[in-house]
């Protein structure tokens, strides 16, 4: 059963990517992306009623939706994250501003630099992420991620029945993202 869905899916994107009509040597100009993130991470943390019990924290998960402009390889992006150790919507916003490398026609390199919010405290994050995209058609992609971030943010957090405080988070992401955008086609020489 798994292999058939397996064809199945390899089909589609081949199917689909022959619609693709996007020249090599065209330069991206802006895009928009939509995506879907799951990160997981730990944290060094410590009892709010223990001085002395500093540690690092299990892997706990969050996840989100981002939104992300760019221009030419210049990228912003905010990220609203809910963290499943806390009970409430949004726990969590990042701002990150980056830069794409283009590795080849499809694959791209993402570093970056931001900041983190939540209720109890701001902090610095970096991070960089890989991108794969899968044509679909002249002007939108799909595409999965895989990332990784460190950031000093402060937060608190419960394990068990205790209250811990905790900063220097370090994660790694794994996601999808629909991207749509506009590019520029290469000039055309015509020797006569």
């Amino acid at each position: 059963m798994k292999r058939k869905v397996l064809i199945i899916l390899i089909s589609g994107l081949c199917i689909t990517n022959s619609f693709s009509q996007i020249q090599n040597g065209t330069k991206e100009t802006f895009h928009l992306k939509i995506e879907q993130e799951n990160r997981f991470y730990v944290s060094k943390c410590q009892a709010v009623l223990l001085p002395d019990s500093s540690r690092f924290s299990n892997i706990l998960l969050t996840n989100g939706a981002m939104v992300e402009l760019g221009f030419k390889s210049v990228t912003f992006g905010a990220t609203f994250l809910t963290d499943h150790n806390k009970e409430g919507s949004t726990n969590r916003i990042n701002f990150d501003l980056g830069y794409e490398y283009k590795i080849s026609q499809s694959l791209r390199l993402q570093p970056f630099i931001g900041c983190e919010l939540n209720k109890n405290g701001t902090g610095i994050s970096a991070g960089t992420k890989l991108n794969k995209n899968f044509d679909l058609f002249d002007n939108i992609s799909l595409g999965i991620f895989i990332g990784t971030r460190y950031s000093r943010s402060k937060d608190l957090i419960y394990m068990g029945l205790y209250q811990f405080t905790n900063s220097d988070y370090i994660s790694a992401s794994i996601g999808a993202y629909c991207l749509i955008y506009n590019y520029k086609r290469p000039k055309i020489r015509k020797n006569w």
